[in-house]
Parts: structure tokens; C-alpha cells; sequence
């Protein structure tokens, strides 16, 4: 008489375990998409300047994106 209850006792451990790792790999994979996410919406103000870069002069340490302010003498007339 206890046979039968026992296997029934084991199919339900053996589903509850089952869903026990079924949740806990829904619960990691929402975690790194939110993570993901997060870092996808700080990707805009990561980037952006804080104030305005203005060169001063042709210098070793100038590069594309500074010298958009300097004074082009043929097209300005």
C-alpha cells in the first residue's frame, strides 16, 4: 500500500525541484536583461560632453571633434 504513495511523493519532489530551477533560470535571465537594459539607457549621457571643448592651438593632443570652433580664413569671408 505504501508503494504507490511514495512514487506520487516522488513525482511531486521531482516537479517541485524541476520548477525550482525553472524559476531559477527565469530569475537569472530577467536579471541580466535588466542589467543589459540599465546599461543600454545610461549609454546616451555617457557620451555626451559636459561643456565645450575649444582648441587652442595645433598641438600633439588635438584630434577629429575639437577643432569644429577655429576660424577657416577661405570660407570665412
Amino acid at each position: 500500500m505504501n508503494a504507490p504513495i511514495k512514487s506520487i511523493f516522488d513525482l511531486q519532489q521531482a516537479a517541485l525541484q524541476a520548477m525550482t530551477v525553472a524559476f531559477a533560470q527565469v530569475f537569472e535571465f530577467w536579471a541580466r536583461m535588466f542589467e543589459m537594459q540599465m546599461g543600454h539607457l545610461g549609454a546616451p549621457t555617457r557620451e555626451r560632453r559636459s561643456h565645450d571643448e575649444i582648441a587652442h592651438g595645433a598641438t600633439l593632443t588635438d584630434h577629429y571633434g575639437k577643432r569644429e570652433h577655429d576660424i577657416d580664413p577661405e570660407h570665412d569671408v
